[in-house]
This record gives structure tokens, C-alpha cells and sequence, in this order.
């Protein structure tokens, strides 16, 4: 007696609705991938919005430590992670060049997890703020790796891209 496949192969039966045709599953990975992508998209887009409408405010966030000489000051730092907020997030939202926007992306999170939260939960001195700071730099830590997933997932490295190829 053959085993059956794994649950979540791509040759399994759904329990509830029998055999998926594969145009079936085509249109449900791409609703899957699309939606994603807007979701992902969203939160940078939105907070770059907000961020450039307070330029000071969003500054003042910014550890001292953070060399804003070479980006010619606090307020073009500010201005240049709002740009790569929005820019990412639009790159990567309407699948325009996706690697770029999800590089801005990462080029925009990993300086800010470090600068912004990381130092902020250093120098905390209660505990409430240090579990808000802790917390945000978990967020970002999985909003990277969402950010290379789908670095990676353009350049053909998901399995279903391999199998393409392959044909």
C-alpha cells in the first residue's frame, strides 16, 4: 500500500474539497503572495507617511550615537529612512523590482532596529519601556527576514520557481 503525500505537499488532497485542479492551487498561491506582499508593504508605507509628517518628532527618536554627518544631519536621515519606507514598500507592494524595495527595506530596518530600539532598550530605565523596545526589535528582526524571503523568493529560489525552471 503506497503512503499518501504529506498534507501540505503540493500532490495533496484538500480533506474538505477533494482534488485541487492545479489552476486551483496556481490562483490560490498568487492571491496568497499578492495579498502578502500588501500586507508587508503596508506598515512601511504608512509609517514613512507618518514619520515625513513629523520630521522633528521622528528625529528626536534617533540615538545620538547615530552618524548623521554623513547624511548631512538629522533631518536628512529622517527624510532618507522615509524614503526608504515608502520607496521599499511601493517597490515591493506593486511588484515593480521587489529585490530593490525589499533591500530599501532592510536598508531602512537594520539601522533603525539598532539606533532606534536596541540602544532605546539599553539606556531604559523602566521596565515598561524596555519590554516596548524589546518588542520592537523582535518586530523588525522578523520584518527582515520577511524582507529576505522575498529577496530570495525573486530570485527564484522558492521551490516552485526551481520546478519552472526545470521544465
Amino acid at each position: 500500500e503506497a503512503a499518501s503525500p504529506h498534507p501540505l505537499s503540493p500532490n495533496a488532497k484538500l480533506a474538505v474539497l477533494g482534488p485541487t485542479p492545479l489552476k486551483v492551487r496556481k490562483m490560490i498561491g498568487f492571491l496568497a503572495r499578492m495579498l502578502g506582499r500588501m500586507l508587508f508593504s503596508f506598515i512601511f508605507i504608512a509609517a514613512g507617511m507618518s514619520h515625513f509628517k513629523d520630521i522633528k518628532g521622528t528625529g528626536a527618536k534617533i540615538h545620538p550615537s547615530f552618524p548623521v554627518e554623513y547624511v548631512g544631519g538629522l533631518d536628512n536621515a529622517v527624510l532618507i529612512a522615509c524614503g526608504l519606507m515608502v520607496g521599499g514598500g511601493v517597490l515591493v507592494a506593486l511588484r515593480i523590482a521587489p529585490r530593490l524595495g525589499s533591500l530599501c527595506l532592510i536598508g531602512f530596518l537594520v539601522p533603525t532596529t539598532y539606533f532606534v530600539h536596541v540602544l532605546g532598550m539599553q539606556e531604559a530605565k523602566d521596565e515598561g519601556k524596555k519590554m516596548e523596545e524589546m518588542i520592537a526589535v523582535m518586530k523588525n528582526t522578523a520584518l527582515i527576514g520577511a524582507a529576505l524571503c522575498i529577496f530570495g523568493y525573486e530570485c527564484g529560489g522558492s521551490s516552485q520557481g526551481a520546478k519552472k525552471k526545470a521544465e
